[in-house]
């Protein structure tokens, strides 16, 4: 069922307002990890708009965290806290669709943000680049980087935060196209299919993010 005060029933998918976002962090599981860095790709109104930083996460980062992603502890000194960010963050996720590869993993981190610094949960609807390509694909490996190279999208910057989201960006576009071809073309039909979390994402799998 479309609640009543869902504000993209009739938009068509390519004119909804999407915030395309990327967390890397020093673990899997919020609290006891913490953000190192974040980036985020604003679609809405024909314009795109792009935000990075590294994040402090105020915890150590493992050997094996900047063995993956190049993040080391001299490149996040000095830089602000989570704290510091998210109420920027949490202005520009208003009034927006939250769209990631594994919605879950970049959820929970997020939200654990919001309640520690802004006492209030993240709620908002949310789109999963991952899900959806279980539900559509049939890929042997649902990956990011198996997703992109499916779609023939670039990932010039693995396990880096804007270089995830520039993938997930393009995968996103064509899955929209995909979708639309599929009789799957507003916003009220992502509700329909079950393919929008209207509020909050089920918790992340046991795995976390590298998926």
């Amino acid at each position: 069922m479309i609640p009543k005060d869902f504000p993209w029933t009739a938009t068509p998918l390519k004119d909804l307002p999407f915030v395309v976002l990327d967390l890397e962090t020093t673990g899997f599981e919020p609290g006891p990890a913490g953000i190192t860095e974040i980036a985020m790709i604003t679609l809405a109104e024909g314009r795109e708009e792009l935000f990075e930083t590294l994040i402090n996460p105020e915890v150590p980062i493992p050997p094996e965290i900047t063995k993956l992603t190049g993040i080391t502890a001299d490149m996040v000194l000095g830089k602000p806290t989570i704290g510091e960010v998210i109420p920027y963050v949490a202005s520009i996720l208003q009034d927006a669709i939250f769209v990631s590869h594994n919605v879950p993993f970049d959820w929970g981190f997020l939200d654990h943000a919001f309640q520690k610094c802004l006492g209030k949960p993240l709620r908002m609807p949310s789109l999963c680049t991952l899900r959806l390509a279980r539900r559509f694909l049939g890929l042997q490996s649902n990956r990011l980087e198996a997703v992109a190279r499916s779609f023939g999208v670039d990932l010039t910057e693995a396990h880096r935060a804007m270089g995830d989201t520039q993938a997930v960006k393009g995968i996103l576009f064509r899955m929209l196209d995909f979708l639309d071809q599929k009789g799957i073309k507003t916003g009220g039909d992502l509700i329909r299919q079950d393919l929008l979390f209207l509020s909050s994402p089920p918790p992340q799998r046991p795995f976390g993010k590298r998926v």
